[in-house]
């Protein structure tokens, strides 16, 4: 069997997607990505310039990377247009477009995960929530444990396992982790109001994340958490590849269950559960709408891909796609295909104000002009 760090690197390639002309050579990529900011260290400088920095480096990012379709100089413009129009950090958050992602050297020269921590921007840049930024050769996303309530790994045993992995691929560049990308709770278990507002909306999208970025995972023993299985979930069968390895190979024959018997069975076979007991529906209904397409489209990655990619966005709340033949709709839990209707636990409210403040954010472009539609996924 090949090394761990081989096969991981692997499955990426074959489930890379080829570059448009437009992107610029990897190399520059990958240097962008693990250059820090001279004379900018943790906590330095006015929150000003630390954000016009920011800015910056992001968009310069955004200039070479591997963006997947071929409309990525109008969709460059736009994203640069509206960013820069953002004033502080704080409109970030507001306006809940950007991804926040960690830099490559700031991921391998941590010794333990570093915690969100909008004092420390050197160590980020920002993708934009769209189809095409975030892809599987300049991303990658961390699927962990969390091994306390206070910290996901204290004493960082998985960050050095991470490291050790992703140290060989030379052509990645920012890391998802959730600990460092989303706002955590205070010492007092709270986030501030803005951090909320901007954490359900990145609570949502997460599924962009894992069928887009290159996957990495390092596990414990085998424990019910169905975050850790959703995510396997999306991995396995949103990718034409993966790579199976001792400790993710309960978790995928768990998913292999599921399409065969459904989603409860198993989750209440194994006992899955969630910390958040509230996150439990949510994961619950992905699930359920991960197996539903899959036996519907059995052997049509790309088809389950267009469709999720459309629903992802969290102001839909439903999708009618004509040529395939499929509806969708996230609020009544409902999938529609060939006269038969297939039921998964609804995972959108739409008056739960997430919807509509997205819609809201979109409303307050001042009439720019839009970024041009997704195209259709490339093969993978």
């Amino acid at each position: 069997m090949l090394p761990l760090t081989l096969q991981r690197m692997l499955q990426n390639v074959l489930s890379w997607r080829p570059p448009t002309a437009a992107t610029g050579l990897t190399t520059t990529m990958a240097t962008l990505g693990s250059q820090r900011e001279e004379g900018q260290g943790s906590g330095s400088g006015s929150a000003a310039l630390r954000f016009e920095s920011l800015v910056n480096r992001s968009i310069a990012a955004w200039a070479t990377i591997n963006f997947v379709t071929d409309d990525h100089s109008a969709a460059l413009e736009y994203h640069r247009s509206r960013i820069r129009r953002l004033g502080s950090i704080e409109d970030v958050l507001q306006c809940r477009s950007y991804w926040f992602f960690q830099l490559r050297s700031s991921f391998l020269d941590q010794d333990r995960l570093l915690k969100f921590d909008l004092s420390q921007l050197d160590r980020y840049i920002l993708l934009p929530i769209d189809y095409g930024w975030v892809n599987n050769q300049d991303c990658y996303f961390i699927s962990h444990y969390w091994r306390s309530p206070s910290h996901p790994d204290p004493d960082g045993t998985d960050l050095r396992m991470f490291q050790e992995d992703l140290v060989a691929d030379t052509l990645w560049s920012y890391v998802w982790v959730d600990w460092t990308c989303m706002p955590q709770v205070g010492v007092n278990g709270k986030r501030t109001p803005l951090e909320k507002y901007y954490f359900g909306m990145m609570l949502q999208c997460i599924p962009m994340l894992v069928r887009d970025c290159a996957f990495e995972w390092r596990f414990p023993a085998w424990e019910p958490r169905a975050w850790i299985l959703y995510e396997m979930a999306e991995y396995v069968l949103g990718h034409l590849q993966h790579v199976i390895t001792e400790d993710n190979k309960p978790f995928l024959l768990h998913v292999q269950e599921m399409v065969l018997f459904d989603v409860h069975p198993v989750l209440d076979k194994y006992k899955y559960q969630c910390t958040n007991a509230s996150d439990m529906d949510l994961v619950t209904g992905r699930l359920e709408l991960l197996v539903i397409l899959a036996k519907i489209f059995p052997d049509d990655v790309a088809s389950r891909q267009e469709l999720l990619d459309s629903l992802s966005k969290p102001a839909n709340g439903s999708v009618s796609n004509v040529v395939l033949g499929v509806e969708i709709n996230k609020t009544e839990g409902t999938v529609r295909y060939q006269g038969q209707v297939y039921r998964f636990t609804p995972t959108f409210n739409f008056t739960s104000g997430i919807a509509g403040a997205f819609l809201d954010d979109e409303k307050r472009e001042d009439g720019a002009e839009r970024a041009p539609s997704r195209k259709e996924r490339p093969d993978e």
